[in-house]
C-alpha cells in the first residue's frame, strides 16, 4: 500500500458536503430563524440528571484584605456536588446588593485557584480576573469544571489521554455530554448568586477565558438570567478546530455542525450585551475566522436593532482575558 488515507481529509470532504443547515441568511425572519435554530441545538444536548433543591455547604472561609472567599459545596443533582469559590467584597452597606459575576476557568491546571488568586499565576495577575472583579465590587462565584481542582477525584486514572476527551467518552455512553453537564453546574452556579443577600438577580453576568469563554458561551445561551456576558480567546470555529483535531469533547454539543457553527451560536445571545474579547498573537485564533465571526454576529445584534449591544475589543496581550477592558462593560450593562 503506497498511500495512507488521512481522516481529516475524509471530514474535510464530508463538511464541504454536508454545510450546516441553519445559517442565517438574508431575508429570513431574524427572530424566527433564532427560534428555530435555539430548538436544533437544544435538541444536541442530551440526556440530564434532574436538579434537586438548592443545597449549599460553605466548607470554609477564608478573609482576605479587601474579601472573604468561601469554598462552597452546591448539590446539583443526586449524583453530583458543584465545587465553586464565592468571592464576596468588604464594606458592602446593611441591605446593599451587588451585580454578581459568574467566572469561568479555562484549561488552566488550577483552574477556580487561578483565577481567584489563590495561587500565583506566574503571569503578573493576568488569569486571576475572578480576584479582579470582587476588588472591583462584583459578588463572584467560580464553579470548578469537572477534571480541575475540587473535581479532579478521578484524573489519576487518566494517565497520558485528554482528561476532557476520556470524560467525554464515559458520558456518552449514557446519552450525556459533558458540555450540557457543565451548563447544569453553571445554573445551579447562577441559583447560588441570585439566593445571595448582597446580590441583586436581576443583574448577574458571566465571563471566562479559553475554555472559560467557550463555557460562558454556552451557558448564557441556555441560561437567561445572565444578563450581559464576556466570552474571551474563544473567537474560532469548530470546523476549523475539527480539521485540525486540535479541539477537546467538553467544548461542543455532538451534531452542531449540522446546523451552525460558533458564528451563529453567538448569535443565539442576541439582544444581551456581550463583550468579545480577542489577543493579538492568539495561535487559537486565525483571523479569517475572526472576521467571519464578527460579521455574523453583528449582523445579528443589528437585526434586533440593538448594534451597540455588541463590543470587539482587541488587546495586544494573547490569550487572556483583560478585566481592565471587561470591566467598563459590566459597569455600563450592569451598573455597580
Amino acid at each position: 500500500m503506497n498511500q495512507s488515507e488521512s481522516f481529516i481529509d475524509f471530514i474535510d470532504r464530508y463538511g464541504e458536503s454536508h454545510k450546516p443547515e441553519m445559517v442565517y441568511r438574508e431575508g429570513e425572519d431574524f427572530g424566527e430563524w433564532q427560534g428555530r435554530f435555539r430548538n436544533a441545538v437544544e435538541g444536541l444536548r442530551g440526556i440530564l440528571p434532574e436538579r434537586v433543591v438548592l443545597d449549599v455547604e460553605t466548607v470554609e472561609v477564608v478573609e482576605e484584605a479587601d474579601h472573604s472567599r468561601h469554598l462552597l459545596r452546591v448539590r446539583v443533582s443526586a449524583f453530583s456536588t458543584l465545587v465553586a469559590y464565592l468571592l464576596v467584597p468588604k464594606g458592602l452597606a446593611d441591605g446593599e446588593k451587588r451585580p454578581g459575576l459568574i467566572a469561568s476557568h479555562g484549561h488552566l491546571d488550577d483552574g477556580i485557584n487561578a483565577i481567584c488568586g489563590v495561587v500565583d499565576d506566574g503571569l503578573e495577575g493576568r488569569r486571576g480576573y475572578a480576584l479582579a472583579a470582587v476588588r472591583e465590587g462584583y459578588v463572584v462565584l467560580a464553579p470548578a469544571w469537572w477534571g480541575w481542582p475540587g473535581r479532579d477525584g478521578h484524573v489519576d486514572r487518566v494517565g497520558r489521554r485528554d482528561k476532557c476527551n476520556v470524560i467525554t467518552m464515559a458520558a456518552s455512553m449514557y446519552g450525556m455530554t459533558v458540555t450540557n453537564l457543565h451548563v447544569q453546574d453553571g445554573q445551579a452556579a447562577v441559583d447560588v448568586l441570585a439566593s445571595r443577600a448582597e446580590v441583586d438577580g436581576d443583574r448577574i453576568g458571566c465571563m471566562g477565558n479559553s475554555y472559560g469563554g467557550r463555557s460562558t458561551m454556552w451557558l448564557t445561551i441556555f441560561e437567561p438570567r445572565i444578563k450581559a456576558c464576556v466570552p474571551t480567546g474563544c473567537m474560532n470555529i469548530f470546523r476549523e478546530r475539527s480539521l485540525k483535531l486540535s479541539t477537546c469533547g467538553i467544548q461542543y454539543l455532538p451534531g452542531i455542525l449540522q446546523y451552525g457553527d460558533v458564528p451563529e451560536l453567538f448569535s443565539l445571545i442576541a439582544p444581551r450585551p456581550m463583550q468579545l474579547q480577542t489577543g493579538e498573537g492568539d495561535g487559537l485564533i486565525n483571523e479569517a475566522d475572526h472576521q467571519a465571526i464578527l460579521a455574523t454576529v453583528q449582523n445579528a445584534y443589528d437585526q434586533l436593532g440593538v448594534g451597540d449591544h455588541l463590543e470587539n475589543v482587541m488587546h495586544p496581550d494573547g490569550h487572556v482575558l483583560r478585566w481592565d477592558l471587561a470591566a467598563p462593560f459590566f459597569e455600563r450593562h450592569l451598573g455597580s
